[in-house]
Protein backbone atom coordinates (compact mmCIF):
# COMPACT_ATOMS: atom_id res chain seq x y z
CA UNK A 1 0.00 0.00 0.00
CA UNK A 2 1.33 3.44 -1.13
CA UNK A 3 2.38 5.77 2.09
CA UNK A 4 0.89 9.11 2.33
CA UNK A 5 3.72 11.97 2.50
CA UNK A 6 2.85 12.54 5.76
CA UNK A 7 3.44 8.91 6.97
CA UNK A 8 6.93 9.21 5.33
CA UNK A 9 10.09 9.68 6.48
CA UNK A 10 12.57 12.79 4.86
CA UNK A 11 14.68 9.86 3.07
CA UNK A 12 11.42 7.87 1.36
CA UNK A 13 10.27 11.76 0.87
CA UNK A 14 13.27 12.50 -1.20
CA UNK A 15 12.86 9.39 -3.31
CA UNK A 16 9.20 10.66 -3.97
CA UNK A 17 10.02 13.46 -4.99
CA UNK A 18 12.11 12.17 -8.15
CA UNK A 19 9.35 9.73 -9.20
CA UNK A 20 7.20 12.03 -8.94
CA UNK A 21 9.45 14.40 -11.78
CA UNK A 22 9.42 11.05 -13.48
CA UNK A 23 5.99 10.37 -13.55
CA UNK A 24 4.50 13.69 -14.85
CA UNK A 25 5.89 13.38 -18.14
CA UNK A 26 4.30 9.77 -18.59
CA UNK A 27 1.63 9.51 -20.70
CA UNK A 28 -1.83 10.06 -19.25
CA UNK A 29 -0.42 11.10 -15.59
CA UNK A 30 -3.05 12.86 -13.25
CA UNK A 31 -0.93 16.17 -13.06
CA UNK A 32 -3.39 17.50 -10.36
CA UNK A 33 -2.94 15.12 -8.82
CA UNK A 34 0.89 14.90 -8.60
CA UNK A 35 1.38 17.89 -8.18
CA UNK A 36 -0.52 18.57 -4.85
CA UNK A 37 1.95 15.38 -3.86
CA UNK A 38 4.69 17.18 -5.22
CA UNK A 39 3.66 20.33 -2.79
CA UNK A 40 2.77 18.62 0.31
CA UNK A 41 6.12 16.74 -0.02
CA UNK A 42 7.77 19.92 -0.44
CA UNK A 43 6.26 21.80 2.23
CA UNK A 44 7.34 18.53 4.66
CA UNK A 45 10.79 18.82 3.53
CA UNK A 46 11.05 22.91 4.52
CA UNK A 47 9.31 22.55 7.28
CA UNK A 48 12.35 19.76 8.31
CA UNK A 49 15.10 21.98 6.94
CA UNK A 50 13.86 24.78 8.97
CA UNK A 51 13.42 22.84 11.99
CA UNK A 52 16.91 21.66 11.85
CA UNK A 53 18.57 24.89 11.39
CA UNK A 54 16.62 26.22 14.64
CA UNK A 55 18.00 23.54 16.41
CA UNK A 56 21.49 23.93 15.27
CA UNK A 57 22.61 20.19 15.15
CA UNK A 58 25.22 19.50 13.13
CA UNK A 59 24.38 16.13 12.00
CA UNK A 60 21.03 14.39 12.72
CA UNK A 61 19.81 11.02 12.17
CA UNK A 62 16.96 9.67 10.04
CA UNK A 63 14.16 8.39 11.80
CA UNK A 64 14.57 5.15 12.71
CA UNK A 65 17.34 4.41 10.03
CA UNK A 66 20.34 5.02 11.75
CA UNK A 67 22.00 6.75 9.12
CA UNK A 68 22.43 10.24 8.30
CA UNK A 69 19.94 12.14 6.79
CA UNK A 70 20.72 12.92 3.02
CA UNK A 71 21.14 16.86 3.20
CA UNK A 72 22.30 17.02 6.90
CA UNK A 73 25.14 18.83 7.57
CA UNK A 74 28.35 17.11 8.74
CA UNK A 75 29.77 17.52 11.72
CA UNK A 76 32.88 19.33 11.66
CA UNK A 77 35.97 21.11 13.40
CA UNK A 78 33.71 24.55 13.69
CA UNK A 79 30.57 22.75 15.46
CA UNK A 80 33.13 20.68 17.85
CA UNK A 81 34.42 23.49 18.41
CA UNK A 82 31.58 25.63 19.39
CA UNK A 83 29.92 23.12 21.51
CA UNK A 84 32.94 22.80 23.67
CA UNK A 85 33.58 26.64 23.77
CA UNK A 86 29.81 26.98 24.81
CA UNK A 87 30.12 23.98 27.87
CA UNK A 88 33.36 25.08 29.07
CA UNK A 89 33.42 29.16 28.00
CA UNK A 90 37.11 28.59 27.08
CA UNK A 91 38.94 28.84 23.66
CA UNK A 92 42.53 29.05 22.67
CA UNK A 93 43.41 30.43 19.23
CA UNK A 94 47.37 29.69 17.84
CA UNK A 95 49.52 32.69 16.58
CA UNK A 96 48.91 31.30 13.13
CA UNK A 97 45.19 32.08 13.63
CA UNK A 98 45.88 35.16 15.16
CA UNK A 99 48.36 36.69 12.44
CA UNK A 100 45.66 35.23 10.27
CA UNK A 101 43.80 37.86 11.71
CA UNK A 102 45.69 40.62 11.69
CA UNK A 103 46.10 40.24 8.15
CA UNK A 104 42.82 39.59 7.26
CA UNK A 105 41.92 43.54 6.73
CA UNK A 106 38.68 43.71 9.45
CA UNK A 107 37.13 40.29 7.81
CA UNK A 108 36.14 38.75 10.99
CA UNK A 109 33.73 36.06 11.56
CA UNK A 110 29.97 36.96 12.49
CA UNK A 111 27.04 35.22 13.26
CA UNK A 112 23.46 34.82 10.70
CA UNK A 113 21.65 37.62 10.31
CA UNK A 114 18.63 37.10 12.99
CA UNK A 115 17.21 39.36 15.34
CA UNK A 116 19.31 39.32 18.01
CA UNK A 117 22.32 39.84 16.18
CA UNK A 118 24.49 42.60 17.97
CA UNK A 119 25.20 45.58 15.45
CA UNK A 120 28.77 46.92 16.32
CA UNK A 121 27.26 50.69 14.70
CA UNK A 122 28.84 52.98 12.33
CA UNK A 123 32.60 54.03 13.00
CA UNK A 124 33.64 50.63 15.03
CA UNK A 125 36.38 50.28 13.12
CA UNK A 126 40.22 49.67 13.74
CA UNK A 127 43.08 51.60 11.94
CA UNK A 128 44.21 49.38 8.90
CA UNK A 129 48.18 50.20 10.08
CA UNK A 130 48.13 46.68 11.50
CA UNK A 131 46.99 44.97 8.23
CA UNK A 132 49.94 46.95 6.40
CA UNK A 133 53.00 46.04 8.52
CA UNK A 134 54.99 42.90 9.05
CA UNK A 135 53.79 40.22 11.22
CA UNK A 136 55.41 37.60 12.44
CA UNK A 137 54.65 34.30 14.87
CA UNK A 138 57.81 34.08 17.43
CA UNK A 139 55.16 32.18 19.82
CA UNK A 140 57.92 29.95 22.64
CA UNK A 141 60.19 33.27 22.22
CA UNK A 142 61.36 35.81 25.41
CA UNK A 143 62.72 38.18 22.54
CA UNK A 144 63.02 38.55 19.48
CA UNK A 145 66.40 39.82 18.35
CA UNK A 146 66.82 41.88 15.19
CA UNK A 147 69.97 43.00 13.45
CA UNK A 148 70.54 45.95 11.34
CA UNK A 149 72.97 48.03 9.34
CA UNK A 150 73.73 50.75 11.24
CA UNK A 151 75.94 53.11 9.36
CA UNK A 152 74.70 52.32 5.96
CA UNK A 153 77.20 51.32 2.87
CA UNK A 154 80.82 52.64 3.29
CA UNK A 155 81.38 54.13 -0.12
CA UNK A 156 84.92 53.14 -2.06
CA UNK A 157 88.07 56.10 -1.95
CA UNK A 158 90.85 56.28 -4.41
CA UNK A 159 93.28 54.23 -4.00
CA UNK A 160 97.06 55.29 -4.87
CA UNK A 161 99.07 52.50 -7.01
CA UNK A 162 101.50 50.20 -4.43
CA UNK A 163 99.46 51.49 -1.22
CA UNK A 164 97.03 49.88 0.49
CA UNK A 165 92.76 50.30 0.12
CA UNK A 166 91.68 52.62 3.06
CA UNK A 167 89.60 50.07 4.75
CA UNK A 168 85.89 51.35 5.78
CA UNK A 169 83.73 48.81 7.01
CA UNK A 170 80.00 49.44 8.16
CA UNK A 171 78.55 49.17 11.65
CA UNK A 172 75.87 46.54 12.28
CA UNK A 173 73.93 46.65 15.73
CA UNK A 174 70.93 44.69 16.96
CA UNK A 175 67.37 45.48 18.63
CA UNK A 176 65.51 43.84 20.92
CA UNK A 177 61.37 43.02 20.54
CA UNK A 178 59.82 41.87 23.98
CA UNK A 179 56.18 40.83 24.64
CA UNK A 180 54.02 42.92 26.82
CA UNK A 181 50.95 41.27 27.95
CA UNK A 182 47.65 42.71 26.55
CA UNK A 183 44.28 42.09 28.72
CA UNK A 184 41.07 43.24 26.51
CA UNK A 185 37.16 42.65 28.02
CA UNK A 186 34.30 43.67 25.52
CA UNK A 187 30.47 42.38 25.85
CA UNK A 188 27.81 40.24 24.58
CA UNK A 189 24.11 40.05 24.91
CA UNK A 190 22.73 36.93 26.41
CA UNK A 191 20.06 36.84 23.86
CA UNK A 192 23.20 35.90 21.21
CA UNK A 193 23.80 33.29 23.34
CA UNK A 194 20.24 31.36 22.46
CA UNK A 195 21.59 31.29 18.85
CA UNK A 196 23.19 28.11 17.84
CA UNK A 197 26.70 27.05 19.21
CA UNK A 198 28.61 27.83 16.25
CA UNK A 199 27.04 31.59 15.59
CA UNK A 200 27.00 32.25 19.41
CA UNK A 201 30.82 31.15 19.21
CA UNK A 202 31.44 32.81 15.94
CA UNK A 203 30.24 36.36 17.53
CA UNK A 204 32.31 35.91 20.40
CA UNK A 205 35.33 35.05 18.89
CA UNK A 206 34.70 37.94 16.66
CA UNK A 207 33.96 40.69 19.24
CA UNK A 208 37.47 39.73 21.11
CA UNK A 209 39.28 39.43 17.85
CA UNK A 210 37.75 43.10 17.41
CA UNK A 211 39.47 44.10 20.85
CA UNK A 212 42.72 42.42 20.00
CA UNK A 213 42.99 44.38 16.72
CA UNK A 214 42.58 48.05 18.28
CA UNK A 215 44.71 47.27 21.05
CA UNK A 216 47.75 46.06 18.63
CA UNK A 217 46.95 48.85 16.80
CA UNK A 218 48.08 50.72 19.91
CA UNK A 219 50.75 48.93 20.47
CA UNK A 220 52.13 49.30 17.23
CA UNK A 221 51.50 52.83 17.35
CA UNK A 222 53.09 53.60 20.65
CA UNK A 223 56.40 51.79 19.53
CA UNK A 224 56.32 54.39 16.54
CA UNK A 225 56.39 56.56 18.64
CA UNK A 226 59.55 55.89 21.31
CA UNK A 227 61.77 54.23 18.40
CA UNK A 228 65.35 55.30 17.65
CA UNK A 229 65.09 54.57 14.25
CA UNK A 230 62.48 57.13 13.13
CA UNK A 231 64.02 60.50 11.50
CA UNK A 232 62.32 63.73 12.99
CA UNK A 233 61.00 66.74 10.52
CA UNK A 234 60.01 70.26 12.35
CA UNK A 235 56.33 70.60 11.54
CA UNK A 236 55.49 74.11 10.21
CA UNK A 237 54.11 76.59 12.99
CA UNK A 238 52.02 79.19 12.50
CA UNK A 239 52.11 82.86 13.97
CA UNK A 240 50.84 81.64 17.19
CA UNK A 241 53.36 78.40 17.89
CA UNK A 242 50.64 76.06 16.48
CA UNK A 243 51.35 73.18 14.12
CA UNK A 244 50.35 74.24 10.94
CA UNK A 245 49.36 72.23 7.64
CA UNK A 246 49.73 74.44 4.18
CA UNK A 247 50.62 73.86 0.63
CA UNK A 248 54.11 72.41 0.93
CA UNK A 249 53.33 70.20 4.03
CA UNK A 250 52.37 67.07 1.20
CA UNK A 251 55.70 67.32 -0.82
CA UNK A 252 58.06 68.28 2.34
CA UNK A 253 57.43 65.08 3.88
CA UNK A 254 57.29 62.85 0.84
CA UNK A 255 60.52 64.19 -0.36
CA UNK A 256 62.55 64.24 3.03
CA UNK A 257 61.96 60.16 2.96
CA UNK A 258 64.55 58.11 1.64
CA UNK A 259 68.35 58.86 0.56
CA UNK A 260 70.09 61.99 -0.72
CA UNK A 261 69.75 60.03 -3.99
CA UNK A 262 65.95 58.44 -3.98
CA UNK A 263 62.67 58.74 -2.82
CA UNK A 264 61.38 55.46 -1.95
CA UNK A 265 58.07 54.37 -3.09
CA UNK A 266 55.44 52.19 -1.22
CA UNK A 267 55.10 54.35 1.87
CA UNK A 268 52.02 55.27 3.40
CA UNK A 269 51.41 58.45 5.69
CA UNK A 270 49.74 58.14 9.09
CA UNK A 271 47.65 60.64 10.60
CA UNK A 272 44.96 61.93 12.83
CA UNK A 273 41.55 62.24 11.17
CA UNK A 274 42.34 66.25 12.25
CA UNK A 275 44.53 66.23 9.72
CA UNK A 276 43.12 64.66 7.18
CA UNK A 277 40.46 67.26 7.65
CA UNK A 278 43.26 70.45 7.42
CA UNK A 279 44.54 68.84 4.43
CA UNK A 280 41.49 69.33 2.59
CA UNK A 281 40.90 72.50 4.23
CA UNK A 282 43.84 73.75 2.48
CA UNK A 283 43.74 76.51 -0.15
CA UNK A 284 44.97 78.56 -2.79
CA UNK A 285 46.34 82.33 -2.37
CA UNK A 286 44.56 83.20 -5.87
CA UNK A 287 41.67 81.38 -6.78
CA UNK A 288 41.50 79.52 -3.21
CA UNK A 289 41.12 76.49 -5.23
CA UNK A 290 41.71 73.31 -3.09
CA UNK A 291 45.57 72.57 -3.01
CA UNK A 292 44.79 68.92 -1.83
CA UNK A 293 42.71 66.12 -3.59
CA UNK A 294 41.49 63.64 -0.92
CA UNK A 295 40.15 60.46 -2.19
CA UNK A 296 38.85 57.94 0.79
CA UNK A 297 39.05 54.68 -0.72
CA UNK A 298 35.59 53.18 -0.85
CA UNK A 299 37.01 49.72 0.00
CA UNK A 300 38.25 50.76 2.85
CA UNK A 301 37.73 54.45 4.36
CA UNK A 302 39.91 53.82 6.63
CA UNK A 303 42.58 54.62 3.70
CA UNK A 304 42.92 56.39 0.63
CA UNK A 305 45.48 58.86 -0.88
CA UNK A 306 46.26 62.93 -0.70
CA UNK A 307 47.25 64.10 -4.36
CA UNK A 308 48.96 67.20 -4.78
CA UNK A 309 49.48 68.34 -8.46
CA UNK A 310 51.55 64.89 -9.90
CA UNK A 311 52.47 63.97 -6.11
CA UNK A 312 50.02 61.06 -4.81
CA UNK A 313 50.63 60.18 -1.10
CA UNK A 314 48.41 56.71 0.52
CA UNK A 315 47.22 57.85 4.08
CA UNK A 316 45.98 55.47 6.94
CA UNK A 317 43.56 57.45 9.35
CA UNK A 318 45.27 56.34 13.02
CA UNK A 319 43.44 58.08 16.76
CA UNK A 320 46.34 57.37 18.24
CA UNK A 321 48.12 59.97 16.74
CA UNK A 322 48.35 63.36 17.98
CA UNK A 323 47.21 66.24 15.42
CA UNK A 324 49.58 68.33 13.80
CA UNK A 325 47.32 70.95 12.78
CA UNK A 326 46.68 73.23 16.20
CA UNK A 327 48.74 71.40 18.41
CA UNK A 328 50.25 73.82 20.09
CA UNK A 329 54.37 73.81 21.43
CA UNK A 330 55.03 72.59 24.76
CA UNK A 331 58.26 71.90 27.07
CA UNK A 332 59.32 68.54 25.24
CA UNK A 333 58.88 67.78 21.41
CA UNK A 334 55.60 66.03 20.38
CA UNK A 335 55.50 63.71 17.18
CA UNK A 336 52.24 63.80 15.30
CA UNK A 337 52.34 62.27 11.89
CA UNK A 338 54.26 59.44 10.47
CA UNK A 339 55.38 58.65 6.98
CA UNK A 340 57.41 55.26 6.08
CA UNK A 341 57.17 52.16 4.52
CA UNK A 342 54.96 49.75 6.98
CA UNK A 343 57.09 46.39 6.33
CA UNK A 344 59.75 48.83 7.97
CA UNK A 345 57.58 48.20 11.15
CA UNK A 346 57.35 44.66 13.09
CA UNK A 347 54.74 43.17 15.03
CA UNK A 348 55.45 40.03 16.78
CA UNK A 349 53.12 37.41 18.59
CA UNK A 350 54.75 36.16 21.47
CA UNK A 351 51.76 33.60 22.50
CA UNK A 352 48.37 31.93 21.69
CA UNK A 353 45.19 34.34 22.05
CA UNK A 354 43.05 33.06 24.76
CA UNK A 355 39.86 33.67 25.50
CA UNK A 356 37.13 32.81 28.22
CA UNK A 357 33.51 33.75 29.01
CA UNK A 358 32.02 34.76 32.34
CA UNK A 359 28.42 35.29 33.30
CA UNK A 360 28.91 36.80 36.47
CA UNK A 361 30.40 40.36 35.72
CA UNK A 362 27.32 41.80 34.66
CA UNK A 363 24.97 39.88 35.77
CA UNK A 364 22.25 42.58 36.08
CA UNK A 365 22.85 43.17 32.65
CA UNK A 366 22.30 39.99 31.46
CA UNK A 367 25.49 40.35 29.48
CA UNK A 368 28.31 37.92 29.12
CA UNK A 369 31.83 39.40 29.70
CA UNK A 370 34.39 38.41 27.48
CA UNK A 371 38.09 38.05 28.54
CA UNK A 372 41.03 37.99 25.87
CA UNK A 373 44.45 38.28 26.75
CA UNK A 374 47.80 37.51 24.68
CA UNK A 375 51.50 38.62 24.16
CA UNK A 376 52.29 41.14 21.92
CA UNK A 377 55.40 43.07 20.62
CA UNK A 378 56.25 45.86 17.52
CA UNK A 379 58.96 48.25 16.48
CA UNK A 380 60.74 50.04 13.80
CA UNK A 381 63.53 47.31 12.78
CA UNK A 382 64.64 49.82 9.78
CA UNK A 383 67.34 52.71 10.52
CA UNK A 384 64.77 55.88 8.97
CA UNK A 385 62.39 53.60 8.27
CA UNK A 386 59.70 56.29 8.96
CA UNK A 387 60.16 60.33 9.51
CA UNK A 388 57.83 61.44 12.18
CA UNK A 389 56.75 65.21 12.09
CA UNK A 390 56.95 66.78 14.95
CA UNK A 391 56.42 69.98 16.67
CA UNK A 392 59.73 70.92 18.30
CA UNK A 393 59.76 72.11 22.03
CA UNK A 394 59.64 75.64 23.26
CA UNK A 395 63.49 77.65 22.59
Amino acid sequence: MKKKPNEMNITELRVRAAEIRTEVNAEGADLDALEAEANEIAQRIAQYETEQRRKGIAAVVAEGEGTPMPGAPATGDNESRAANFVQTRRATFGADETRAVMLSGGKLAAPTRVNTEIQDGVGASVSSIIDMVYVENCEGMTADRVPYLKTGTAAADAQTEGSAATNKEPAFDYLDITPTCVAVISYITKQAKKQTPVNYFAKVRSQALLSLRKKAAEVVTDALKKSKMVTEQAATLDGNKKGVINEKTLRNIALAYGGDESVEGGAVLFLNKADLLAFGDVRGTNEKKAVYEVTPDAANPNTGTIKDGGLTVRYCINSNLTALAGTAQTSTAQKTMFYGAPRCLKLDLFSDYEIAVSEDFAFDKLMDTIRGDVELGADVIVPGGFIAVTVPAQG
